[in-house]
This record gives structure tokens, sequence and C-alpha cells, in this order.
């Protein structure tokens, strides 16, 4: 059971540290799986909450929800004035050396998959190198639009796909060697949203919320460290 972490609640909002593998919100392609909503609904005992945003099923951290209909308009225009600040980590295949700057638009095509197509939106992605591993490359990713899929298709269009995303990298699982000898295989998405941050019309302070890595993703990021690979 995939059972997320509360990391804030009041009287406007819940927040839940996301784990990877639960749906945000029910979709047509998983009618009866359970979401980060219903987990939401039976923890405060309530019929109804109300989404602010979301996160793909297999990528992990900070999701936010309304618990009322007022807060989640409060909430929708501070995203639609992108006056919110979201804070990715992504480890990548390959190493990146530098800092940089993704401005590459994005087209969401019939299959649901989105790709870089002129013909798209516009999507800018800031990517920051916090440690370069033999093969891979640890990056804090700042999304500064909020396209479906964004870091994931920008990272694979700049040669650097997620270390694991059998959509936009390789279908196969992420198998970590040393010597010859297997480590670790896993098909864990390696995105995590570690932090979010936005003026809170309650408190007219900031508000950051930060989202703990979770074990899976550091068990990853443990052997590349350990082993030196």
């Amino acid at each position: 059971m995939f059972t997320p972490q509360i990391i804030f609640n009041d009287e406007n909002l819940i927040v839940f540290n996301k784990p990877s593998g639960l749906l945000s919100i029910r979709d047509n392609k998983h009618p009866n799986e359970k979401t980060a909503i219903d987990f939401a609904c039976e923890y405060l005992r309530v019929k109804n909450v109300y989404p602010v945003h979301r996160i793909d099923k297999d990528t992990s951290g900070v999701l936010i929800i309304a618990k009322t209909p007022y807060a989640q308009k409060k909430m929708s225009d501070i995203i639609y004035k992108r006056q919110i600040k979201k804070i990715y980590l992504a480890l990548v295949t390959g190493k990146v050396k530098r800092d940089g700057e993704i401005n590459l638009p994005v087209l969401r095509t019939m299959s649901g998959k989105v790709k870089i197509d002129n013909k798209g939106k516009s999507a800018f992605t800031i990517y920051r190198v916090k440690k370069i591993y033999k093969k891979y490359t640890l990056l804090q990713v700042e999304p500064k639009t909020g396209r479906t899929h964004q870091i994931r298709v920008h990272l694979a269009g700049i040669g650097h796909p997620l270390a694991y995303d059998r959509v936009y990298g390789s279908r196969k699982p992420l198998v970590i060697e040393k010597d010859g000898k297997e480590i670790l295989r896993t098909k864990r998405l390696t995105l995590h949203c570690s932090e979010v941050m936005f003026k809170y019309w309650k408190t007219n302070k900031l508000l950051h919320l930060k989202a703990e890595i979770p074990k899976d993703l550091e068990e990853i990021l443990n052997i590349l460290e350990k082993n030196g690979i």
C-alpha cells in the first residue's frame, strides 16, 4: 500500500509527501486505483477535498490538496500567476558538467505522451548540478512553467534522461553493477519533488514545504555514493 506522509495540515490545505506509484487524482487509465485524494478524504473524514495540482503517478514528493473551494481558488490563482516555486531532485544518465537552462516547446500527443515540438507550448526549465557520479548526475531542477511531463521530456531532450524513465528513457530497469556484480535493479522513476514555496494568503508569509527523499530513491543514491559508481 502506498501511504502518503502528511507534511502540512491546517484549515485550508493538507500537503502530502506522495510516494512513487500513487496517483494524485483518479484518471481514465486507472479508474479503480486509490489516489492521494482518497487518502485525504479518509484521513480528514470528509466526502470531498479539492485538487490543486498533480504530479505524475511515478514521481514522488510535495502534493498540495485544498480543503475548501476557496482554498482551491487561492492556490489556483497562485499557480496561474506563476507565484509558486517548485524544486525537484532528478537522477539522470551521463555526466552533466554545468548548470543550465532548457527552453524548448512541448506538445502533448494523442497518446498522452509529450514531445519537443515547435508547434507546442513554451516550456522553460532551470537545472543545477548537485552531484556528479561516474555514470549519473544528481540535478536540482526548477520548472518555470508547468507543462505535463516537462522535466522528463526536457532532460531527455538534452541527452540526459532520468536514470529510469520507461516513457522518455530506456524501458529497461535501472541496473547498478560493480565489478560485474549486480547491486540493485529497480523500476523506480528517479524524480522527486522536494520543495514547494509560495506566499501563503493566511499568514502573508512564505510557506516552504519540504518532502524528504523517499527510502527507495535514497537507496539508489547511497549505493552510487558508497560504491563510487
